[in-house]
């Protein structure tokens, strides 16, 4: 647990000791109540993101906020919602506990000295939150506040234009096993002795990379993914001050636009690019990540399901592996009997925290007495990649298939956590080429942002691509190079940020209401949405986000806090859009309807019944109108009305 937290809570401790009974009024017992309630809420967010995380709250915490947590194996994790509930109950009745030992009489001794304390104490206790401090730096990013690290480094200076080069003519077909959490350090034999048998022998006779560390931003499926495809990070396109949306991304329909990824460089090179994964596709935006960059053929659970003999046969998280491994033998082999080349990317989901499920054809069911369940599913989890690598070795195909076998990220808190926390964590990586003799262990330091760098040689190309670098050449990794990478990575975030690539309205604007769709250009996306119009008309998009067990974040909120001359297009339920002026109500007889001006200028409204289009001169005009304070006061005082429904 962080330090600064134990720090916090032992100020918290002592701002409660010296303020017990000494409230002066009903009115100040309810303020230190209100602010006893903030501190628990803090902090329950922090050791539950700890929970998860094992570093307290990081991006991954705030990505799945933002982007939505549908696709979670939430049957796992009833325990700690169930905790949750309980703690956040506990909280208001502590909060409401202090309130009720105020004394009324006013002439009981006061000590001035513990009151001073106290506020002193509770202060200082604040400050400290971890919680507090992550989301104050990411202020600093919102506001544009430039970090040092990147006046020194400029991120332009590193990031390598992507660029693909052939340097053979041989150019075999890829498998690429993205195995979920299954880290270099199960096969430390000093903490897990006998855990991982048959892909030792693999490992031993492969391309091994030994020291690949977890940079900032690719700690969890959606990043490690993005960074082996992008060779970047994940940043979310709200935590920089040139997209300051601060929700979900889940109605975006394009994921890294901007962003040139080895699949890509794949796919002109004439590759066919497949996904096959036991989860939901939609579960962080794993489908557009491959959709916006070339992939052909993509499948998860619901796709699958139906090629199961026992559809119940599942987990929380989707389908056991045996089952994707199955299903991706027989797509390996009907795609190698075609003559276009393919690349084949899988996700793996038995090794998922933090029980992890052992699939049933499994020989080994147990790892020494079963009594860990993650363990159990890694020792499952290693007899299937390891059958699955030699099925394709074995196959008619297997001289002409480059297998890669690594962990997405680091395992996050899990029944294993300790043990693993014991070794030298490192992600897994393991690159399989049938034409090598012999194995070669690499201990040169990367991440998993060298990948696509390092694997593309194995396909007969020379590649720059982003931040990555090839760990088998003599250029240092980004990790080599600096020792405090992360800070570097995260003093970056507003460049890379620009990938996500929110476009410019360049053209006619269009809003279809039988689609349910806003379009700009090639870039669609879904009602309702709300969009702050720029000088040049860039746009900045907003959407609602729907978590499971947290309130719905609304549009108007986002509205409410814009600057009486900033211009935007709102679509929404015509409900919503009438509030803005109750006077000037659109029919509410259609599902959505749109409004277009300045909070504090002229705004026009109209009910969508069928296509809707907004030329350049008509938003240009927006731009161009004048404004008045009071006008916007008004509007956002029928926006809170709006809410308090």
């Amino acid at each position: 647990m962080n330090n600064m937290l134990w720090l916090s809570a032992g100020l918290f401790l002592i701002a409660l000791f010296t303020s017990k009974n000494r409230t002066r009024t009903r009115k100040s017992a309810l303020i230190g109540a209100v602010f006893i309630f903030i501190y628990m809420l803090l902090s329950i967010f922090y050791i539950v993101s700890n929970y998860f995380t094992g570093e307290g709250i990081n991006d991954a915490v705030i990505f799945h906020l933002r982007y939505g947590l549908e696709g979670s194996g939430f049957g796992d994790y009833y325990l700690i919602i169930f905790a949750v509930i309980g703690l956040l109950i506990a909280s208001l009745a502590f909060s409401i506990f202090y309130y009720r030992l105020v004394k009324n009489d006013i002439f009981e001794h006061y000590h001035t000295l513990k009151h001073g304390i106290s506020i002193v104490a509770f202060t200082l206790s604040l400050v400290l939150h971890p919680t507090l401090r992550f989301f104050g730096e990411s202020l600093l990013n919102i506001i544009g506040i430039e970090n040092p690290l990147s006046l020194q480094y400029s991120f332009s200076d590193y990031y390598k234009t992507p660029s693909l080069a052939a340097i053979s003519e041989n150019h075999p077909n890829l498998v690429y096993i993205f195995a979920e959490s299954f880290e270099d350090t199960y096969f430390d034999e000093t903490i897990f002795p006998s855990l991982v048998t048959d892909l030792r022998p693999i490992r031993e006779q492969s391309t091994s990379f030994t020291q690949i560390k977890q940079a900032w931003g690719t700690s969890w499926t959606i990043a490690g993914m993005t960074s082996v495809m992008c060779g970047l990070p994940l940043v979310t396109p709200s935590t920089n001050a040139d997209s300051p949306q601060g929700n979900s991304m889940s109605k975006m329909s394009t994921f890294y636009s901007g962003a040139v990824c080895m699949s890509d460089m794949l796919h002109k090179e004439g590759y066919k690019l497949i996904y096959r994964s036991g989860s939901p596709l939609e579960f962080a935006g794993v489908d557009k990540l491959y959709k916006t960059h070339q992939f052909d053929d993509i499948k998860g659970i619901k796709e699958l399901k139906p090629l199961l003999q026992n559809a119940s046969y599942q987990t929380p998280w989707g389908l056991y592996d045996d089952t994707l491994f199955e299903i991706a033998m027989n797509d390996f082999k009907k795609n190698s009997k075609s003559k276009q080349k393919f690349a084949m990317f899988l996700s793996t989901m038995d090794t998922h925290h933090p029980y992890g499920h052992v699939s049933k054809s499994c020989k080994t069911q147990q790892y020494k007495d079963g009594s860990n369940s993650m363990l159990n599913a890694v020792a499952c989890s290693d007899e299937l990649i390891a059958k699955f690598i030699k099925q394709i070795g074995e196959s008619a195909y297997g001289k002409n298939t480059i297998i890669v076998v690594a962990s997405d990220h680091l395992a996050m808190h899990n029944m294993a956590i300790d043990e693993l926390m014991k070794g030298e964590r490192r992600n897994q990586f393991m690159i399989i080429d049938p034409r090598l003799s012999h194995g070669d262990k690499i201990e040169k330091a990367g991440s998993t942002l060298d990948i696509s760098a390092t694997l593309l040689p194995f396909l007969g190309y020379k590649a720059d691509i982003g931040l990555s670098r090839n760990l088998l050449s003599d250029e240092p990794s980004l990790m080599e190079e600096f020792n405090n990478i992360d800070k570097l990575l995260n003093a970056w975030s507003k460049e890379i940020s620009r990938f996500w690539e929110f476009p410019k309205i360049e053209q006619d604007l269009v809003l279809d209401a039988s689609k349910n769709s806003l379009q700009i250009g090639t870039t669609v996306y879904k009602f309702p949405i709300l969009f702050r119009l720029s000088e040049n008309l860039e746009v900045s998009p907003f959407f609602e986000v729907k978590l499971k067990f947290f309130e719905t974040a609304k549009l108007f909120g986002y509205l409410h806090d814009y600057h009486a001359n900033d211009a935007f297009l709102w679509v929404d339920k015509c409900a919503r859009i009438n509030a803005l002026d109750p006077e000037n109500n659109v029919s509410t007889k259609n599902k959505y309807c749109f409004a277009l001006g300045k909070l504090g200028g002229t705004i026009t409204k109209g009910a969508l019944n069928a296509q809707k289009k907004f030329g350049l001169d008509v938003l240009n005009q927006t731009l161009d109108l004048s404004y008045d304070e009071a006008n916007a006061t008004q509007r956002r005082e029928n926006l809170m009305k709006l809410n308090e429904k």
